[in-house]
Formats: structure tokens, C-alpha cells, sequence
């Protein structure tokens, strides 16, 4: 399946794209599909925030038909 996957903030600022269409197959979790589009990229951290269609999600949310976007969020943290 087709899917629209979108960088925000630091990830967009780090990767040096905002988004990109990326073939991922039925099955996969969230958090292989970061590993995969992160690889490469040295200044990307190894644990994000995931939504799909625009609700989070955990890492091992599994993609399924239907699904047609994930986003990728830096980590937060308060202070």
C-alpha cells in the first residue's frame, strides 16, 4: 500500500524533508516503518511519536489497509 508519511519540526529539520509516498507492505508496526525511513540519518532519534490517519498510536501499531498516512513527532518533554 501507498502511504503518505510526514516529517514535523526537528525529524523535517533533521531528514531535510516535510514528507514523501513510500510503498510499505500490510503488517508491518509503525516502529519498523521509522526504522526504515530513519536509516541513514545520524541526528534522528530512535524513539518518536506516531500517528496514523491522524490519531496516535503506539510503535507496534500495526499498518493495515485503509491506512493511508503516518507522521512522525519528536519526543516531547516539559520542564
Amino acid at each position: 500500500m501507498n502511504l503518505r508519511i510526514l516529517f514535523f519540526a526537528s525529524l523535517r529539520d533533521a531528514s531535510g524533508v516535510g514528507e514523501k509516498q513510500l510503498d510499505v507492505e500490510s503488517g508491518q508496526s509503525v516502529g519498523e516503518l521509522w526504522q526504515r525511513v530513519s536509516a541513514g540519518f545520524d541526528l534522528l532519534p530512535e524513539k518518536v511519536l506516531c500517528a496514523v490517519n491522524q490519531e496516535y498510536v503506539d510503535s507496534d501499531y500495526l499498518l493495515q489497509e485503509g491506512d493511508i498516512e503516518v507522521a512522525f513527532f519528536p519526543p516531547v518533554t516539559g520542564g
